[in-house]
């Protein structure tokens, strides 16, 4: 067989690709690869498109064995990884050989890495996606996160000669302070001019209340007029204040529909940033407007050769 056979499944890892659209009508949330630039290079580097299925490794722990020649990219958090016992550089091209064992420490900087294959993962392709739902059980290896003994198919493709490195002014710094750029909803009139100012004059922390749904931030409480309204549905995003006052903001696995007011959404290109950001980490809130999320997300897909959104 070509491919990985997994000896470690770590902390969370999954098969992701960028998500699926178009089914939150059936209850089925988006998923997909939390930092999708991370994703995006690690695809880029091994000659794959965009939308090429991969690994995603939340806070580390992995360890795959080689079935066969391969080529590699990993890209994001930086967690140590080895091959055969000796480090090997994040952001660029590696070959393996059959038997060569790759494992993964826990992440120093950042929550996810990606790890891509020339040629992709052979994994199933549903709802027009090969994304994993671990809580909708849907997706590659059965809808559940990799454990020990799983076989991961690959193509088997080469590596490509002209992709090997990622330039150092593309690589991204996993920083532990942040600002979310955010386009206000029209539930923004739920929240008086005190409360706005608030919002986007306070520090607020991530204390590691978070998963792929979303992540919850601690600050300054925020109260809306309304403690809940008609159930709705959700964009990615989406920043949520429940009655406790403290912001939530919706990630890739967030329910589709939900009932509590929300002051806007995060451009998702913050979200990326976001998603890497770890326990202790700060973040702050900006206002932009629709015109630049627009504009700043498309240049980011086009960047990666995808035409729309």
């Amino acid at each position: 067989m070509k491919g990985f056979l997994v000896e470690n499944g770590g902390v969370q890892s999954c098969i992701q690709d960028a998500g699926r659209r178009g089914f939150s009508d059936i209850g089925l949330t988006q998923s997909g690869a939390m930092d999708e630039m991370a994703f995006g290079y690690a695809n880029f580097l091994v000659g794959n498109d965009f939308n090429t299925p991969s690994i995603e490794i939340a806070l580390g722990g992995t360890a795959l064995k080689a079935q066969s020649e391969m080529c590699i990219a990993i890209c994001g958090a930086t967690m140590h990884p080895k091959l055969n016992g000796h480090t090997i550089g994040l952001w660029q091209v590696h070959q393996l050989k059959k038997g060569d064992t790759l494992s993964f420490g826990f992440a120093s900087e950042g929550q996810f890495a990606y790890l891509a294959v020339a040629g992709g993962f052979q994994t199933p392709h549903l709802y027009g996606s090969f994304s994993t739902s671990i809580k909708e059980g849907l997706g590659g290896i059965e809808g559940r996160k990799l454990k020990t003994g799983d076989q991961l198919p690959t193509s088997g493709a080469r590596c490509p000669m002209d992709r090997r490195k990622l330039e150092k002014q593309f690589i991204p710094h996993y920083s532990d302070e942040i600002t979310l750029r955010l386009v206000k909803g029209y539930q923004e009139a739920m929240f008086d001019t005190l409360s706005q100012k608030t919002f986007f004059n306070s520090v607020y922390t991530f204390k590691g209340e978070g998963d792929r749904m979303g992540y919850r931030l601690s600050g300054e409480k925020v109260v809306p007029s309304a403690t809940g309204i008609l159930s709705e549905p959700i964009c990615y995003g989406a920043v949520q204040i429940p009655s406790h006052g403290e912001p939530i903001v919706l990630l890739k696995e967030r329910q589709t529909i939900g009932g509590y007011p929300k002051i806007g959404s995060v451009i998702a290109v913050d979200c990326f940033k976001l998603a890497q950001l770890k326990t202790g980490g700060r973040v702050r809130f900006k206002e932009v407007s629709l015109v630049e999320a627009r504009a700043t997300t498309l240049a980011f897909y086009r960047f990666f050769g995808q035409k729309g959104v």
